[in-house]
């Protein structure tokens, strides 16, 4: 499981995007009762906040102290620091588990025992996440030539589950269908440049290398985006994957 420090999770709790308001109107309608969920994995609450408008109770866990510590509060979003394998949730506790762009950290194994314990009969479960970043040709080019190479020995391989949209893990659930979403952002070459610091790759070559990559593609990232304070429309291919475990 991918953990943080407290400077980490602040950047991770600014830069990284919502996700798309009409899934958890989606979500929302694929249950009969509308009382609980779990965000599991919740980082700093970016899925939190926006399943506290569908439902009346949010139970958020992160492993990490430090995300929770930097997760923002709401009066119906209860955070908790737990690992998502064990947790202290009663059993047939949900009607919906969601987990946000986290899936690929788990030990699959034990966290698929722990979701038949603690959701309810026909309740459901969804996971979701994006796989890489959209801009223009020319900084699509930048980011291919001047970032992708430093970070190439250092995705961790949980990374290329995510990569692959997780078609490499067995879901213990029968697949319902999901309609297509889609993730987009207004950021600035800034913006884009603190998201890219976030990546998995990226925090593990700064803590052995520093960030002098970064850097380096700044200017020419700037240099691309021809304003570097404008902010650009960019796409992160996103999908998402739902069902109810299997009886």
């Amino acid at each position: 499981m991918r953990t943080f420090d407290g400077q980490s999770s602040t950047t991770y709790a600014k830069t990284r995007p919502m996700y798309p308001a009409e899934l958890y109107h989606w979500l929302s309608k694929q249950i009969a009762s509308s009382s609980v969920v779990w965000d599991c994995a919740c980082g700093t609450g970016q899925a939190s906040l926006d399943l506290a408008a569908y439902f009346d109770r949010v139970e958020a866990s992160d492993i990490s102290e430090s995300q929770i510590s930097a997760a923002t509060p709401h009066r119906k979003v209860h955070y908790q620091v737990s690992a998502a394998e064990k947790t202290p949730y009663p059993d047939n506790y949900f009607d919906a588990v969601c987990v946000a762009h986290a899936l690929h950290w788990f030990d699959c194994e034990a966290f698929w025992e722990e979701l038949r314990r603690v959701l309810k009969p026909n309740g459901v479960f969804v996971c979701w996440g994006y796989n890489w970043l959209q801009v223009g040709e020319a900084e699509d080019k930048v980011i291919a030539d001047h970032v992708l190479p430093f970070l190439e020995s250092y995705w961790p391989p949980q990374s290329y589950l995510l990569r692959n949209q997780y078609c490499d893990i067995e879901f213990p659930f029968e697949f319902i269908d999901v309609p297509d979403f889609e993730l987009n952002c207004h950021w600035s070459a800034t913006q884009t440049i603190d998201f890219m610091r976030t990546w998995s790759a990226s925090q593990l070559r700064i803590q052995k290398e520093g960030d002098g990559f970064l850097q380096l593609a700044t200017p020419k990232l700037r240099e691309a985006w021809s304003q570097p304070n404008e902010k650009k429309s960019i796409r992160l291919p996103f999908f998402v994957k739902a069902g109810r475990l299997k009886t």
